[in-house]
């Protein structure tokens, strides 16, 4: 980065438990800024500036620092870790009008939770609501059920933790592979065209049209093959397979390859997990059987949602911080869990039939305004 990132940040806040009043003694420091790169650097045709990602940096300490040290919560855990990321405006705006909820988090900040503030973040400010639209159902859903997909993934490690390395022979291949590498990529990847073609992914629609129609087909396959869900995959591949006339000992190789590696990567990540685990939280894990933690990030995203759905709000400062707190600490047993998360998206993707939000921002309204902020910040 070859400009002082101090100098062209209009915006930082607190992020995370923090900013949404569910942090306790011993919490990370999270921050989350705006700058507007220069000129020069927009305009480069060999530097590509999208955001800092890393600890705070010594010209940004400058300015976060005093009001860190003042802060009610976060003033207690700049011992602990800080960690920082600056989005250039350009990335920033593109990440709110597609409803990104980090993104809106940092948009919709309470200003008791800001760091750092100039005119041009306060006009950029102003115009938030433009970004709220029915978009929300599906990226609030996307991001609570990637939680639930964690917290399942875990506990499956928990209850029942693999044993032992998997090995070639346990998926009846040999040590040295039958297949060359380049050949199993070029067949992986007519497969990979076939399943595609399939979808409605490389047709020119919109993009809520496009996500209800792989809905209305995620249901049809699921029909059609009378098939959990979870094996889908699985049932569409073969049926790839066998549209590409693939002989049947290729087939019966590329598909043991591929869960043994799949295998190997649900390893890797099992020892990983087990090596990062934060002792107070695995804690708190062993006693509920899940990761608690994760549940009430789930449960918080599908309410701010909800509520953003509903009451065209985006309440960032939780007034129900409490009952997530209770919920980190395990006030829900998993099977609760399971249950308040299949009600909460069945009431969101109810809440985006009904709600006055626009389908989407307006890509032409928020172009004007981008360069109005541009223009204004010189």
């Amino acid at each position: 980065m070859r400009f002082n990132l101090a100098a062209h940040t209009i915006f930082i806040a607190l992020a995370g438990s923090h900013a949404h009043g569910t942090a306790r003694d011993g919490s990370d420091v999270d921050l989350r800024g705006v700058c507007i790169a220069p000129l020069d650097v927009r305009l480069s045709l060999f530097e590509r500036f999208e955001q800092y990602d890393g600890p705070l940096v010594e010209e940004l300490a400058g300015i976060a620092l005093p009001r860190l040290r003042a802060h009610a919560t976060a003033s207690r855990g700049l011992d602990v870790k800080i960690e920082c990321v600056v989005f250039d405006l350009a990335k920033f705006v593109g990440l709110c009008a597609t409803a990104n909820p980090n993104a809106l988090e940092i948009l919709f900040a309470d200003e008791r939770d800001w760091i750092y503030e100039t005119p041009v973040w306060r006009k950029l400010h102003d115009g938030r609501h433009r970004f709220l639209s029915k978009q929300i159902a599906q990226t609030h859903v996307g991001y609570a059920m990637a939680q639930l997909k964690r917290i399942e993934t875990h506990r499956s490690w928990l209850l029942h933790p693999p044993a032992r390395k998997p090995t070639r022979e346990d998926f009846g291949l040999p040590e040295t592979g039958t297949l060359h590498r380049d050949d199993q990529n070029r067949i992986e990847e007519g497969i990979a065209d076939q399943l595609r073609s399939y979808g409605v992914d490389d047709l020119d629609m919109p993009k809520p049209t496009r996500i209800a129609v792989q809905e209305r087909l995620r249901v049809f396959w699921t029909d059609v093959f009378d098939t959990p869900e979870n094996e889908i995959e699985e049932r569409m591949r073969a049926v790839a397979t066998h549209a590409l006339a693939l002989p049947t000992e290729v087939v019966t190789t590329l598909n043991a390859e591929k869960r043994y590696r799949a295998a190997m990567k649900h390893w890797e990540s099992y020892q990983a997990w087990k090596a990062q685990r934060n002792p107070m939280r695995s804690a708190l894990e062993r006693q509920h059987g899940y990761d608690t933690k994760h549940a009430m990030h789930l449960i918080r995203l599908m309410r701010m949602g909800l509520e953003a759905l509903q009451q065209g709000t985006f309440a960032v400062r939780r007034s129900d911080a409490d009952e997530l707190i209770a919920i980190r600490e395990g006030a829900l047993s998993f099977e609760q869990l399971l249950a308040a998360a299949k009600h909460l998206e069945r009431e969101l993707r109810g809440a985006a039939e009904t709600t006055s939000l626009p389908a989407k921002a307006d890509p032409d309204d928020i172009d004007r305004w981008f360069v109005e902020i541009v223009t204004l910040a010189g």
